[in-house]
This record gives C-alpha cells, structure tokens and sequence, in this order.
C-alpha cells in the first residue's frame, strides 16, 4: 500500500498563530503547483487534509487534477498550538487517529496534507525506532518534512514501511 505524507506549502508569513493560519506566499503557490504534479502521476485513491488554510490552498491544484477525490477534512491532522496543547497531546490525538483509520489507509493508496507534527506523528508511529527509513532532513525543531514536500511510503503486508522524501527546495 502507499501512503503519501504531504506537508503543506510555505505560508506567506514566517510567524503567524492559530487558525486557520496564513495563505501561502508565492514559493508556496510554486511548491503547491509541484505538489499536484507530482502527485498527478501516482494512483491515489483517497485523500484527507488538516482543516488548516494553507493547508486547503496545497491541496487545490491537486484538487484540480483529480476532481473525482473528495477530501476527508480531519482536525486531527491540525498542527501543534505550541503555547496551548502539549507535545504529548499532539502525539496521542495523531495517532489514535491514524489507529483508528489505519484499515482504510491501507486499503488504498492514500494522500494525507497535513503539518509538521502530524507527519511525524505518523512516521514515528510506522517507524518507531527509525531503522526503516533514511531521514535526509531535519529541522532545528525536529521535523523530517520540509515545507511542500511528500514522504512516499510502501506499508508492507506486516506494517514494515520503506519509502523516500521528495522535495526540490532549499
């Protein structure tokens, strides 16, 4: 099964709080057009978003090239309100998400936008140890998703995951 971990776009604003949060700025629109470009050539077959804007504004060019997939808007794939919710809570509430789903994200090849946290909520949940996957990327505040990049992942029959980082930005 593939699964596609989709972060979203550069927003316009470097600091911003809360939401919806800020559209994206032009490298975002940019990033987002690559996205669906690039996401135009798999076989997805199901998609869920954060309910965040710039979130939403990754996913429309995409939108525009697979009209038939309907979105399942999720807030459990919100980002991390730093001064607000705790790591931990941000941990708990991404992965019984993604227990609770777990059946249908591996029916299909699926694309999930979301945000930083998220995204590696999911990836420590597939690859605990992180001995399945080679992480390129890392930020001074440890997420492995650069802005407007896709993780590509092979869930195997067992729930081992190999897979690889795309993105073309600096």
């Amino acid at each position: 099964m593939k699964l596609y971990l989709v972060r979203h776009a550069q927003p316009a604003p470097k600091e911003y709080r809360g939401f919806p949060g800020p559209a994206l700025g032009e490298k975002g629109k940019e990033q987002a057009l690559a996205i669906a470009q690039y996401l135009a050539k798999k076989d997805i077959q199901a998609v869920y978003c954060s309910d965040y804007l710039r979130v939403g504004q990754t996913y429309a060019p995409y939108a525009q090239l697979a009209p038939a997939l309907q979105p399942k808007i999720v807030q459990a794939l919100r980002e991390r309100e730093k001064e607000i919710e705790p790591h931990e809570s941000l941990e708990q509430r991404v992965q019984d998400w993604y227990r609770g789903e777990e059946e249908q994200l591996w029916a299909r090849p699926t694309a999930i936008f979301s945000h930083c946290g998220p995204i590696n909520m999911i990836l420590e949940y597939l690859d605990p140890k992180k001995e399945q996957l080679d992480y390129p990327y890392t930020c001074p505040y440890g997420c492995h998703t650069p802005l407007g990049s896709i993780w590509e992942l092979e869930i195997g029959e067992a729930g081992g995951v190999d897979g690889a980082l795309w993105w073309n930005w600096e």
